[in-house]
């Protein structure tokens, strides 16, 4: 007979959540989890808007389901007991130099460094939720973090 107390190996794996506590810096962030929550250095957190964004049905205007709407990712570089410090991790890639004449970009882009952007989406404008408001967009006090459980 098993014991029912077990921890069983496929039990799913439910994300920390926790608020922004303090903005450091312009890279760097205090989240109100630690330790005792759980947290350990190199997890990831997404910093989420106030409220998620409604999606509606096309056709029927019922409301699907909801989606936050991310601000920010953030990684852990030092915990304590009750909170941890989170610092910006993610980097884009733009070309310059003589890559950016074969795309046509400005003179000024000839003579940046090689920068790097994510793919984006081709789209019309009506279909993208209505953008995160620039008062929205900055991190604040209060603002929800996620646990990142995946990243790809």
């Amino acid at each position: 007979m098993t014991d029912n107390t077990e921890k069983h190996p496929f039990k799913p794996f439910i994300p920390l959540l926790g608020k922004v506590a303090a903005v450091l810096n312009e890279r760097e962030l205090v989240i109100n989890i630690g330790k005792k929550s759980g947290v350990e250095i190199g997890m990831k957190f997404k910093v989420l808007t106030e409220k998620p964004a409604e999606i509606l049905d096309p056709d029927t205007q019922d409301i699907l389901g909801i989606v936050d709407r991310e601000k920010v990712r953030v990684e852990v570089v030092e915990i304590q007991e009750k909170l941890s410090v989170c610092r910006t991790y993610k980097t884009f890639v733009i070309e310059g130099g003589s890559m950016a004449a074969i795309y046509n970009l400005n003179l000024k882009s000839i003579f940046s460094p090689r920068r790097e952007l994510p793919e984006t989406l081709k789209a019309e404008d009506s279909a993208f939720p209505k953008p995160i408001s620039e008062e929205e967009s900055f991190v604040k006090k209060g603002d929800r973090v996620l646990q990142i459980l995946d990243e790809k």
